[in-house]
């Protein structure tokens, strides 16, 4: 038994072709102009471009202040089971952390209540760590920027 072939007609053909012409000029665009912010029509930056062979690479981490520490400053994880947030959510927001390092409270308060019975953080800050790479290979000079700093009161 032969099923019989149904033809597009012609509104079902143009709308078609309008649909994929429009995604094709939304894809040539975001290729040529789009940053992180028109995906899916832009490239995800962190894989469409690479790092130069010599510069430096960075991390952004936290590293905090207990009473139990001292004075010392400890590194911290950035996950969410430590704060409540991941790594690149502060990353994404470290402009406005710069501009009001109090918002760093909010992660103290955070391990506070994911971690009852860890030592209270009495101090905060992010620090950024560049990497120095010549050739793509490091070259163990680590130069270290703190971004921002917060202070229980």
């Amino acid at each position: 038994m032969e099923t019989a072939v149904q033809r597009l007609g012609r509104a079902g053909r143009t709308w078609r072709v309008a649909a994929v012409l429009a995604f094709a000029v939304l894809f040539c665009a975001g290729s040529l102009v789009g940053d992180d912010d028109w995906w899916p029509f832009g490239p995800w930056r962190m894989f469409s471009t690479s790092q130069a062979a010599t510069g430096s690479v960075w991390s952004t981490e936290i590293e905090v202040q207990t009473a139990d520490a001292r004075g010392q400053w400890v590194p911290a994880p950035l996950t969410p089971e430590n704060v409540g947030l991941n790594r690149a959510e502060i990353e994404g927001r470290i402009p406005q952390i710069e501009a009001d390092p109090s918002r760093l409270g909010t992660l103290a308060r955070s391990h506070a209540a994911l971690r009852p019975r860890s030592a209270q953080w009495t101090a905060l800050r992010v620090v950024r760590r560049l990497i120095v790479v010549v050739d793509r290979k490091p070259t163990g000079e680590v130069r270290t920027e703190v971004l921002a700093h917060w202070e229980a009161p």
